[in-house]
Formats: C-alpha cells, structure tokens, sequence
C-alpha cells in the first residue's frame, strides 16, 4: 500500500468539505419536504390516499337525467377543473417507490461499508491508516447525503400526488355541494319564468351562470393553492436533485484510481460550461450543451477503441447518447440519464417525440472519435439526471462504429 495514494492533499480536503455541506443541504431541504413546509396554509396538510387520483368521477353527469341538457355547457368549467386534477395514482407511487428503493439501497451499503472499515481497518496505523479512513469517513458522509436526497425526493413525489388528491377531493364536495344548491334553486327559478325544466329563459341562464362563477371561485381558490404549493415544491426537488449530481460526482472522483478521460470529475475541472464557455456544442443546432449539468462538459479525442453503452429500443441501436457503464435498469436510465419518456413542448404543451427505451447496446466507437463526457443535467421532478454521459455525434455516419451486442433491460 502506497503512503503517498492514499495521503489526501489539501485540494481533496477542500471539495470534501463542500461534500459535506452538500450533505448538510439534502438534510435540511428532505426535512422541509417530509414537513410539508411546502404545502399551502389554507390547505393544512397533504391528503392520505392516492387513489382519488385514478377514480372515474362525474358527479355533474347526473344533471342529465333532470332532462335538462342545456345546463351541461353552463356547468362544464366545473368538471373540466375535476378532470385537471386526475392522474394515475400507480404511476405517482411507482416513481415514489422507486427513489425510496434508491435511499434504502444507498444507506444499506453505507452501512455494510461502515461495518466492514470497523472490522478491517481499525488496525491499520501510521498516516497512510489515517488517510484511508479519512477518505472512508467522507464516503461515508456523501453516502448518507445521497440517501437523504433520493429520500426526500420519494416524500416530495408522493406528497405531491397526496395532495393534488387532496384537491381533487375538495373539488369533488364542492360540485356535490353546487348541484345540491342547483337542485334546490332552479324549480323556484323555473317557476317564477312560469316554465319546465326543459326549457331555459335568458335570465334563468343568467341565474344558473351566476351560481357556476360562485363554486368555481371557490374552486380556484384550492386549486392556486395547490399550484403555490408545488412552485415552493419544485426548487425543493431540484436542489436535491443537484445535491445528488454534485455528491455522486464527489464520490466518483475519489473512486478513480487511473486517468480515464472519459470519468466524471468535480464541477469546476471541466474544459466548458454554460456560461464562461460554452464550447463547440452551444452551436449545434440540436443544443446538447443544455443536457449537461451547468452545460459542463469535455471534448475528448478517444486514444483507442472504447465501447461505450445505450439505452434504446430494440429497432434503434443507435443514438447520440451514451454512457460509459451500462444501466442496471430502465429507471436507472429515467433517473439518472434524466430520458424522459414523453418530450412536451413547454409553450405548446403538445407532445414532440417519445423516447421507449428496453434495450441497453454494447457499441464500439473507434481511436480518433471526438466525444463530450460530462454530467447529466435535470430535466425535472423523477427526471432528476446526476449520472454521467457521454455524446458523441452521429455516430452512425463514423467508420469504425459497430454495435456489438445488447441485452433487455428490466
């Protein structure tokens, strides 16, 4: 064993130590979230079911059977705000379940890692023992960090969910309360305008229109404080999320043990970045800069043959995207590569591609290759990257490229 490997430098000291302080940010923002200090006041707390997310519910249809259709259109803001609010409670608890699975993995092997350094290295002595579990100790350190984010994470997604049930439950009263309202009022209005249901007088309609505006009032009250409490939410979830790409990228570094031009390094080692210099890929016209964190990345031209991995599906083997260890998962891949499956247009909101992914590839990219490794950057909510990734342009038109094999991913 080497004294001069393993004695840290003052350099490692000082971005350890801004490790540590990243742990310190995953611990106070996770307890904010498992808090509810995001949620809105007016709304006490987050729901306990996901379930009313999914449930098929029309309690304006029944309007129907009083054989007066032209309320329908008058009363639709109504359930248009109920249908906003549903969404797919297994999907929410699966994405939930799944960064919870991460922080569990994670503080488990920290664990292991603990118990082994206490049973094999308390006896190592003399500078190099004190370095080496000096180094372990930030291990240590950063991996409970990693575990509080993903975490916190799980809370905010599930939170999240819980309370737009919440909402979704409040809206759904309130409507009951606004029919009841109508079923009471409408005969005596009715009956002023000496008319039947079926038929509708102008200030009848004027009536029916007024007590809508009344109930989606108080609608829009719940509803703005639901979308105040997941604008708090999100800078939350994405401070985590950087907290994450920073401590993996710590831990990544200190696990190197030979030059690889190609592995993660610490924020400020990279050649380019977002705003000092955004280098040759700010003027492609695809703009991969923006899918690096802070747009930091190398331009490396690869010494010899290197096979790097994709995930794809099965009929397209080749991408732009690639990574230099392959995925355990098709979540390790939403996650950490931050591939959303459906890609919406922001000023739109009309869907502008899918990405499927079931299939990971093995391919070849030959000496000579110019690639740009750097970190994943967050593309929001689950989506929150901090794995490592490496683009190389159209691949498919270099000589040398070859897809040497794939396999499913689970």
């Amino acid at each position: 064993m080497s004294e001069n490997a393993l004695v840290a430098t003052a350099h490692d000291s000082t971005t350890w130590a801004t490790g540590l302080g990243l742990v310190e940010d995953a611990q106070q923002i996770a307890s904010g979230i498992e808090n509810n200090r995001w949620v809105d006041t007016s709304l006490g707390g987050v729901g306990a079911s996901l379930e009313i997310l999914s449930l098929a519910l029309d309690p304006i249809g029944g309007l129907l059977s009083w054989g007066v259709g032209w309320l329908m259109e008058h009363v639709q803001p109504l359930k248009e705000a109920l249908d906003w609010l549903a969404g797919n409670a297994d999907a929410v608890a699966a994405h939930a379940a799944t960064w919870g699975n991460v922080a569990r993995f994670t503080a488990s092997a920290r664990a292991d890692y603990a118990a082994k350094l206490g049973s094999e290295v308390s006896q190592w002595f003399g500078a190099s023992g004190d370095a080496y579990r000096g180094h372990a100790d930030r291990h240590l350190a950063a991996m409970e960090g990693i575990a509080t984010a993903a975490q916190g994470i799980s809370s905010a997604v599930e939170g999240a969910g819980l309370l737009v049930g919440l909402v979704r439950g409040i809206v759904r009263d309130l409507i009951a309360d606004f029919i009841a309202t109508l079923a009471a009022r409408l005969p005596q209005w009715l009956a002023t305008e000496g008319i039947t249901l079926g038929i509708a007088t102008p200030l009848v309609v004027s009536q029916v229109g007024s007590l809508v505006a009344k109930w989606v009032n108080k609608i829009q009250h719940f509803i703005r404080a639901l979308l105040d409490s997941l604008r708090r939410l999100t800078p939350m979830v994405d401070h985590l999320g950087q907290v994450l790409i920073d401590l993996k990228s710590l831990l990544k570094r200190g696990a190197r043990t030979g030059v690889d031009p190609l592995a993660p390094k610490a924020a400020d080692e990279y050649e380019f970045n977002m705003v000092e210099n955004p280098g040759p890929l700010a003027d492609l016209r695809s703009t991969p800069a923006a899918n690096y964190a802070g747009g930091r990345y190398d331009e490396v031209e690869l010494p010899e043959d290197r096979v790097l991995y994709r995930a794809g599906d099965t009929e397209n083997p080749l991408g732009q995207w690639f990574t230099t260890e392959p995925p355990a998962s098709v979540a390790h891949v939403r996650t950490d590569s931050a591939v959303k499956a459906q890609w919406i247009d922001p000023q739109t909101h009309l869907l502008t591609g899918v990405s499927p992914i079931d299939t990971v590839y093995r391919v070849k990219i030959p000496a000579g290759t110019k690639v740009y490794p750097g970190p994943v950057g967050s593309m929001g909510g689950v989506y929150v990257g901090g794995g490592h990734q490496v683009f190389v342009p159209t691949p498919w038109n270099i000589d040398g490229v070859e897809v040497l094999g794939s396999e499913p991913l689970p």
